[in-house]
């Protein structure tokens, strides 16, 4: 399904599972899309929860933006118009790497319309998180490590791509994400179903300043609960990066996977989710 911005744009949606509690479900990338999850958790979850699945804007089958209208602002719109669309008051959110800073910030704007939110190995800070993969991608190709200035982000980009692009001609790069190779191909595999995600979304992100703010100072403002799993084979976020997190009521747990344990580590990821729903979402 689709419904229209108040900009014009039709972003792609869907509302699957027969539960009471509306979860707001946002992927990473930037530039994903949420057809993975889906089709991993719309079973497991779907009991509990009135599942929403969105492809943000410029992702997977949204409309792309000729404009390249891709502010944070313009993204965080897009949520509470999507909720307003729905018919919803309250829901849950479920961010996803790059869907934490999504989910933060909307929380933060629009705090009455929040019960609670699940960061799955999710990133708060940009800078934080490219240089653990830098630091992990270094050791992987045997290369020294030196610390990359964080002044200036084309000069920090530069570098970030140059070990990022070594990976992948080493086809090596997977080994930040997954624990399980055969897990990354059931992931390409429904990639290949439809993902059409704007390259433009990606590149607006990864060169605006405003992205690659520390969001953890946001997090002290929040005083929803918050359940923040991670991955302790994760070193595309970092798997101790919550550490830095400063919610006022935070369960964390820690979960045998990589940076997707929704895919590696299915039954856990379930089990914690539906267990903060039961007990915090009373």
């Amino acid at each position: 399904m689709y419904f229209k911005t108040s900009d014009g744009l039709r972003i792609y949606f869907e509302v699957s599972g027969t539960g009471k509690i509306p979860c707001l479900y946002l992927h990473g990338g930037p530039g994903y899309w949420s057809k993975s999850f889906q089709h991993f958790m719309s079973g497991p979850l779907g009991d509990k929860f009135q599942m929403i699945y969105l492809d943000q804007r410029g992702c997977g089958r949204s409309e792309h933006s000729e404009e390249e209208s891709y502010s944070l602002n313009r993204l965080i719109n897009d949520l509470e118009e999507l909720r307003n669309h729905l018919g919803i008051e309250e829901w849950l959110i479920i961010g996803h790497s790059f869907g934490g800073i999504l989910a933060v910030n909307y929380a933060v704007q629009f705090p009455n319309t929040v019960t609670g939110m699940i960061l799955a190995n999710a990133t708060l800070n940009m800078f934080a998180s490219f240089t653990q993969q830098m630091q992990a991608g270094s050791e992987i190709l045997g290369l020294e490590w030196t610390d990359i200035n964080t002044a200036s982000l084309p000069e920090f980009m530069e570098a970030y791509y140059g070990i990022l692009s070594k990976l992948i001609e080493q086809e090596a790069y997977f080994k930040l994400q997954f624990v399980d190779i055969d897990k990354k191909k059931e992931m390409d595999a429904i990639d290949r179903e439809g993902l059409d995600s704007d390259p433009a979304f990606q590149r607006f992100v990864f060169s605006s300043a405003e992205y690659f703010q520390d969001f953890t100072l946001l997090s002290k403002e929040i005083d929803k609960p918050v359940l923040v799993i991670s991955g302790k084979d994760d070193y595309a976020v970092g798997s101790a990066h919550y550490q830095s997190f400063k919610f006022r009521e935070m369960d964390v747990q820690m979960l045998n996977s990589g940076h997707h344990p929704y895919v590696e580590n299915p039954g856990a990821f379930q089990k914690v989710i539906l267990d903060f729903a039961e007990n915090k979402m009373k």
